[in-house]
């Protein structure tokens, strides 16, 4: 009974961390652009009305 019980919880404590693993891998489609444009400046909550010469 005992051999059973510990290979049941060893089995869970696996799967557990193997679903934690994979759930932390990067999606392909929540990649950062490389450069900011006016498309994407919001999401990175940037004023894209502002131009650069505002803000020198």
């Amino acid at each position: 009974m005992f051999k059973f019980l510990a290979i049941t919880i060893g089995l869970c404590a696996i799967a557990i961390f193997g679903v934690r693993r994979i759930s932390k891998l990067p999606s392909r489609y929540d990649r950062k652009p490389r450069y900011v444009n006016s498309w994407n400046a919001l999401d990175q909550g940037i004023d894209p009305t502002i131009q650069e010469r505002d803000l020198k």
